[in-house]
């Protein structure tokens, strides 16, 4: 990772960097203390695209880019993004010790509500799948949803993954993100037994748009700087009190459904255009292209933006800043690049109406776009 040695910091083997005491862990990413984003989603979002911009509220969830440092003890993960306040899950699993499991088993800790067991091995000799050479040892994950409409409540649980199964897991505590009537923000992370800490600010608008083609926000908003911030001890990882060298730690992230039911397309590292993968035991990362983890000292490549416009339905709704595909699949009508919606016509007053592409004559396009789309349900 390269940064500018500051006070406090000690650059380590294979470029992490070890911080002493630098992170206030509140759901915000200080580029300063960070460094570089390790990862870049390259993936529009399937589970929402927010625009609210509350901290204390999310209708949708997207994981826009990843870092992770050592801050003295503890090992410190950034999640730009947002996180859907309807108990969605972040599902959290780190590679950093010998052993571990590449396909996670049935037989872990309880936590969660059957978390691993859900997403785990039922007996059929399935199980969630990492790519070649991730053996997951540890897992944090959270939901977060309304705290009586005072802003949102976030759950943390964790669990060991031991090679064989077994291990120790439990309740990590709650957190909470409040806004109050002056537009406040405050942010109390989660504390528990376990030690870890666990912050969500949900205020993100850029990054990915909604969708499942390919994108990584536009050029102004990759990197997302709220989202979900995370400090673990580096005692949980070494249970077995070894003083292990945390020189080549690896993050696998993505969002599931509140059930742990339903992985979405939202993984750092991206999946390159894809659809939600749905069913946990059927996911095989190794199958798909590139790595869907990413390292302690990555620095991410450049990204390029989806290119996106207005979207225009006959019933006068408009969307903006969405891809012509997406368009499509809603029966849209897509009007070019950067477009915006008072630039919508959708042939109100029009004197040839069976001109159906506009170009000033009914011929046979128009009557095999007619045809294309027989049968659709409009907006």
């Amino acid at each position: 990772m390269n940064m500018i040695a500051q006070a406090g910091i000690a650059v380590l083997a294979g470029g992490s960097v070890a911080l002493a005491g630098a992170f206030d862990i509140n759901g915000s990413m200080d580029e300063l203390t960070y460094g570089p984003l390790a990862t870049i989603q390259n993936n529009s979002t399937g589970f929402g695209d927010d625009q609210s911009g509350h901290a204390a509220y999310a209708d949708g969830s997207e994981l826009d880019g990843g870092v992770a440092v050592l801050d003295g003890g503890n090992l410190v993960i950034f999640l730009g993004g947002n996180l859907q306040s309807n108990f969605n899950k972040l599902e959290l699993f780190i590679d950093a010790r010998d052993g571990g499991q590449n396909t996670i088993l049935g037989i872990n800790p309880d936590v969660g509500f059957g978390a691993l067991q859900r997403m785990g091995d039922d007996g059929n000799g399935n199980g969630l799948t990492f790519d070649v050479g991730f053996e997951a040892d540890y897992y944090v994950t959270v939901g977060c949803g309304d705290d009586n409409g005072e802003g949102i409540i976030y759950y943390v649980d964790y669990a060991e993954l031991r090679t064989n199964g077994d291990g120790v897991g439990g309740y990590a505590g709650s957190g909470t993100t409040h806004v109050d009537a002056e537009g406040n923000v405050t942010v109390t992370p989660s504390t528990g037994d376990s030690g870890i800490s666990l912050a969500i600010n949900n205020s993100n608008v850029g990054g990915v748009i909604g969708g499942d083609g390919e994108d990584c926000g536009s050029p102004e908003d990759v990197t997302v700087t709220t989202g979900i911030e995370i400090s673990i001890p580096l005692a949980n990882i070494d249970w077995d009190f070894e003083g292990l060298p945390f020189d080549n730690v690896r993050v696998c992230a993505f969002i599931n459904g509140s059930g742990h039911d339903w992985v979405s397309n939202q993984v750092l590292g991206g999946l390159g255009g894809s659809a939600n993968l749905a069913e946990p035991r059927d996911v095989d990362f190794s199958a798909i292209d590139g790595d869907q983890f990413f390292t302690l000292g990555d620095v991410a490549g450049s990204c390029v933006p989806a290119v996106t416009g207005a979207c225009c339905f006959a019933n006068g709704e408009c969307w903006e800043g969405v891809t012509a595909e997406h368009c499509d699949a809603n029966r849209g009508l897509w009007i070019g690049e950067d477009s915006i919606c008072e630039e919508c016509d959708l042939g109100g007053g029009n004197d040839c109406p069976t001109d159906i592409d506009g170009n000033n004559v009914t011929d046979v396009d128009d009557l095999l776009l007619l045809i294309g789309n027989f049968g659709n349900v409009c907006p």
